[in-house]
């Protein structure tokens, strides 16, 4: 009972489950003192390069496309989500519309970034803050269906809350919607 591995086996078991209940104390204080919902407002400037794409391959076969790059402008404030637990954020907009003919509908992430908590709590108020001006898109939205002349495509941005213990909750942070143009450019 008093053996070297005994005593031993002791301290690790002892040390793992306090390690637990810390951690789960940390989760748990965080989740329940929540103090809101992050704000969001997102403007988009314009379907900056529209275009009609045509590719042909060597087999002979032949694809066509429509796409679009986005500039926008967005301001975010998270502080309300930041806590003693949140590691990092990642932010996306997603881009979706229905296609009128199929109901198929097409979804395309356009701009990501990863939003990181600094250290120093000091720091937190203005690292919450996100402001992106005549921002350009990312990633294109496509379309192989060739049906995005005319369309209402809805914007949608979301985040990621990725905390340093527990688990990762995704939120919809808003919703906006604009109307395509209808020739190229």
């Amino acid at each position: 009972m008093y053996s070297i591995t005994a005593r031993f086996n002791q301290i690790v078991f002892f040390t793992s489950w306090t390690l637990v209940v810390l951690s789960l104390l940390n989760q748990g204080t965080a989740y329940f003192f929540k103090t809101g919902k992050p704000t969001v407002d997102l403007k988009i400037l314009s379907a900056d390069k529209f275009h009609h794409y045509k590719a042909t391959y060597y087999n002979g076969g032949v694809t066509d496309w429509d796409q679009v790059t986005f500039k926008f402008s967005l301001e975010a404030d998270f502080e309300p989500v930041y806590n003693w637990n949140l590691k990092q954020l990642f932010l996306y907009v997603n881009v979706h519309h229905e296609h009128q003919e199929n109901g198929f509908q097409s979804n395309c992430v356009i701009y990501d970034k990863i939003i990181s908590r600094p250290d120093d709590p000091s720091l937190w108020s203005d690292s919450s803050k996100l402001v992106l001006k005549n921002q350009r898109a990312e990633y294109p939205l496509k379309d192989i269906h060739k049906q995005l002349r005319n369309a209402t495509v809805n914007f949608e941005v979301w985040i990621e809350v990725m905390p340093y213990v527990g688990y990762i909750r995704r939120e919809k942070l808003g919703d906006f919607q604009y109307k395509m143009p209808q020739q190229y450019n």
